[in-house]
C-alpha cells in the first residue's frame, strides 16, 4: 500500500521507485517529514512526489523492467488470474526484443518496427494495455501517450463471418464419436453442440448444477486450462442455460460416476488436453475442418435461433453474451414469419415458471439502451398476452 495508516495515528506516504523496485518515502523526494496528519494529506504529498518523482526516473525505466513489475504486482492484476496469464503472452516477444530501451522511447518509429509485415498484430491489445498502465497514476505516469493507442489495426474479422456445420454434420460428427471415442466424450459434444455452453464450462459441469425438472443447467464456473484451476465463467456472471431434448438425452444416457457429469477413462473430469484425442479423432473421420468452438457453441447459437426459434435476446442470455442479442449472421435464418418460444425456454407459460419470466423481463427492462429496453419489453409483453 502506497499510504498507510501508523500506530500512532498519523499516515505515511510512499512511491515506486522502479529503479530499484522498492517504494521509498515521499519525504526523499520532497523533503521534510514523511507522515502526516490526515490520509488527504498524505495523498495530495504522495501525488507531488510521483510528478517530481516521475520527471526524472521515467527515463531510466527499461521496458523490461516495467513489464516484470506488470506482471507481477498486485496492483496491475486483473480479476481473472488467466487474463493475467495471458496478457503475459501477448508481450513477451515483445519485451524479448525492445526490453533494454528505455520506456519513454518506445515511440511510433518502435511501433512501426514492430509491426511491420502484419504478422503482429494479435499484439497489439495486450501491448496497449500494458502502456496505458504505464501512462497511469499508479505506475507513476511514467509514459505521456500511450504508442499502441488508436492505430486503426484490425486484429481480424475473427470467427464472426465463418459458417457453423449444419445439423446432420453435427450427427455425423456425435455418430463418430460413439464409434472412435468413449461414451463420455460423445455425450460430452452432443450437450455441448445443443446447449451452447463453452468447452471449460462443461469440463467443469457437476451433477448437482442440472435441474431435470426445469430443464435448466446453472452455469457457475469453468475450468481453466491456464491456471489449471476452477473459476468463475468467462463474465464471472452465474447464468442458466436451457437443458434441450437432445441435450437431455446425452445427459441421461451417462452413467454417474462421480460428482462431475463427464469424465474420462482415468475417473476425472475432462480438461482440453485429454479431449484433444478424442477431438482430432472426431473430427478427421467426418471431414470437419472448423474448430470445435464452431462445431458446438456456435452451432448451438444457430440451433436455438433457427430451430427452436428462440429470439435472439433469449439466445444471448443462453450463452452468456451480454450484447442483448447482437448475433453473428452465420446463427441468423431467412426464415420470416412470427417466432415462437420452444417449452425448454418457456416465455410463453408463466403459469408454470413465472419466476423465470420474472427474471426474464428484469433483464430486458435494465437494459441500458432505452430503444431496445422498449422493444424487449414490448415483445416479452405481447407473448404473455397470448399466452
Amino acid at each position: 500500500m502506497s499510504v498507510t495508516r501508523l500506530p500512532s495515528g498519523r499516515w505515511r506516504a510512499q512511491v515506486y521507485d522502479a529503479a530499484t523496485g522498492k517504494n521509498v518515502s515521499v519525504s526523499a523526494v520532497l523533503g521534510g517529514q514523511g507522515t502526516f496528519a490526515t490520509k488527504s494529506d498524505a495523498k495530495r504529498a504522495r501525488e507531488r512526489a510521483r510528478e517530481r518523482f516521475g520527471s526524472v526516473r521515467s527515463r531510466e525505466v527499461t521496458v523490461r523492467a516495467f513489464w516484470e513489475r506488470w506482471t507481477t504486482d498486485p496492483l496491475f492484476a486483473r480479476p481473472k488470474q488467466s487474463s493475467d496469464i495471458r496478457r503475459r503472452e501477448l508481450t513477451k516477444a515483445f519485451v524479448d526484443r525492445y526490453g533494454e530501451m528505455p520506456l519513454a522511447q518506445i515511440g511510433d518509429e518502435i511501433v512501426a518496427d514492430w509491426l511491420a509485415g502484419g504478422k503482429r498484430a494479435g499484439s497489439i491489445r495486450g501491448l496497449c494495455s500494458m502502456f496505458n498502465d504505464a501512462a497511469s497514476v499508479k505506475a507513476g505516469r511514467l509514459i505521456e501517450r500511450n504508442p499502441f493507442q488508436k492505430l486503426g489495426i484490425s486484429p481480424g474479422v475473427g470467427r464472426r463471418d465463418q459458417q457453423p456445420p449444419s445439423e446432420q454434420q453435427v450427427w455425423e460428427m456425435i455418430d463418430h464419436a460413439c464409434k472412435l471415442a468413449c461414451p463420455s466424450f460423445a455425450a460430452w459434444l452432443q450437450v455441448a453442440a445443443f446447449t451452447g455452453l463453452r468447452p471449460g464450462e462443461l469440463d467443469a459441469l457437476r451433477w448437482a448444477r442440472i435441474d431435470f425438472d426445469r430443464h435448466r443447467i446453472v452455469v457457475a464456473e469453468q475450468f481453466s486450462a491456464a491456471t489449471r484451476a476452477f473459476d468463475t465463467p468467462k463474465n464471472h456472471l452465474r447464468r442458466e442455460a436451457p437443458l434441450t431434448a437432445h441435450a437431455r438425452d446425452a445427459l441421461q444416457a451417462v452413467p454417474r460416476e462421480g460428482e462431475f457429469c463427464f469424465v474420462s477413462l482415468r475417473g476425472e473430469h475432462w480438461t482440453p488436453s485429454s479431449r484433444a484425442y478424442h477431438w482430432k479423432a472426431v473430427r478427421a473421420a467426418a471431414g470437419w475442418t472448423g474448430s470445435l468452438y464452431l462445431a458446438t457453441r456456435h452451432f448451438a447459437g444457430w440451433y436455438m435461433l433457427n430451430e427452436l426459434e428462440m429470439a435472439s435476446e433469449d439466445v444471448a442470455i443462453a450463452l452468456g453474451h451480454q450484447d442483448g442479442g447482437n448475433l453473428p449472421p452465420p446463427l441468423r435464418s431467412s426464415r420470416q414469419g412470427p417466432r415462437t418460444r420452444p417449452d425448454c425456454w418457456r416465455i410463453r407459460h408463466p403459469d408454470r415458471e413465472p419466476s423465470h419470466t420474472t427474471e426474464i423481463i428484469s433483464r430486458r427492462y435494465l437494459a441500458t439502451d432505452p430503444v431496445r429496453r422498449y422493444l424487449c419489453l414490448t415483445e416479452v409483453l405481447t407473448y404473455l398476452r397470448c399466452a
